[in-house]
């Protein structure tokens, strides 16, 4: 083996049981350095009440629990300061929402003071340990309402400065304005932001799939689920898939060619699963499942690692993976000698070009059309025996 692409490949191990080749890498990761020409960025400053939030929070206009957001871990303490400070008419930070395309906003920064606002309006948690205010200890809004009514009109009229990043701003700079607004807590990659911008059937579909035992028998149960490298290598077998056999449309109907943007791609995939029937989603978690269980049955639980030196056992290939899946869903429910696909496979894994293609360079369009032409061609190959 060539000794770059050995060293590439030390590079990007981890102990997530993946070889990801540092696709999962926000742009502040510090790796490269990424201009945006002649793109549309529209961020609008808003203004809204504390209760015109609850509002839009009870309509499901805004997503409180994102799942790139830490758990609420604000103290009882902390959040009664925080009605507090309300009251006395402290000025708060800035809030930061995304929108998405139905005009729903994820909460990328103030998570912890909408949930209290949240829970104390709807009257889950009384006031404590106040220091100046202490007459409110004890206190649930409904009390406070009835005790103090030109204290709760203040924390209902509470005006919430916002920042909206509106849609259709580009994932990758949602991904830079989530980082920079997040720095301090833990480092985010672009699967964990993108399952908070995309949550609903997509976010579904993916954590079903990752459950299946068929997807942890065929994978041998070496991908972790930390950091969600496990629903990022399915989302890519799902994309690929659509791209090639031409099923991805983008919200304007515009058939979606890859033209080297992993994350333009990986968001146009999710949106699109946003917006199917349910009928639809089904079919693609059966079919998963089914293709899992057919790769798992004919090539084991090391179907997706690369060979290493010495036999070294190498982590699951994310890129070796997706190209297998679409040969195998490709090859699903029809009949063929299975003997001479084993072999067919063990010839593809011995050509240097596939090789090539599967760990260097792996988001080019160049080398996501060769790998994925090898596999047609023995698709094509099997099929006409």
């Amino acid at each position: 083996m060539d000794n770059n692409v050995e060293k590439n490949i030390r590079e990007v191990l981890d102990d997530d049981g993946v070889e990801d080749y540092n696709t999962l890498k926000t742009d502040a990761d510090g790796e490269t350095e990424e201009n945006y020409p002649n793109i549309t960025i529209k961020i609008e400053r808003e203004q809204y009440s504390v209760f015109e939030m609850l509002r839009k929070y009870h309509n499901d206009k805004i997503c409180l629990d994102p799942s790139f957001q830490r758990n609420f871990v604000w103290t009882r303490r902390q959040m009664s300061e925080l009605i507090e400070s309300v009251v006395m008419g402290i000025p708060l930070p800035l809030i930061y929402l995304a929108e998405n395309r139905d005009g729903k906003m994820i909460v990328v920064d103030g998570r912890q003071r909408l949930t209290t606002f949240v829970k104390f309006l709807d009257n889950e948690f009384k006031l404590e340990k106040l220091k100046i205010l202490n007459e409110l200890n004890g206190k649930k809004f409904k009390d406070i309402e009835n005790e103090y009514p030109k204290y709760a009109a203040t924390i209902e009229d509470y005006q919430l400065m916002i920042q909206v990043i509106k849609h259709p701003t580009p994932d990758r700079i949602r991904f830079d304005i989530f980082d920079r607004v997040n720095r301090g807590g833990t480092p985010l990659n672009k699967q964990e932001m993108r399952n908070a911008l995309y949550q609903g059937k997509a976010t579904i579909l993916l954590d079903n799939i990752t459950k299946l035992d068929s997807f942890k028998n065929a994978t041998g149960r070496a991908i972790s689920d930390r950091h969600m490298k496990d629903k990022y290598i399915v989302l890519r077998a799902i994309a690929f898939c659509m791209v090639n056999e031409k099923k991805l449309v983008d919200s304007n109907g515009t058939l979606v060619d890859y033209r080297s943007d992993m994350d333009d791609l990986m968001g146009k995939v999710m949106d699109s699963l946003n917006h199917m029937q349910d009928s639809e989603i089904d079919w693609i978690f059966v079919k998963f499942d089914r293709v899992m269980k057919e790769i798992y049955s004919l090539l084991g639980e090391d179907a997706f690692r690369l060979k290493g030196n010495n036999e070294t056992r190498r982590p699951i290939s994310m890129t070796l993976f997706e190209t297998l899946y679409y040969l195998f869903y490709l090859l699903d429910e029809k009949q063929y000698d299975v003997k001479r696909l084993v072999n067919k496979i063990d010839e593809l894994l011995s050509d240097a070009t596939y090789l090539f293609a599967l760990q260097r360079s792996v988001d080019s369009a160049t080398n996501v059309k060769v790998r994925f032409d090898k596999v047609k061609c023995v698709y094509e190959e099997i099929s006409n025996d």
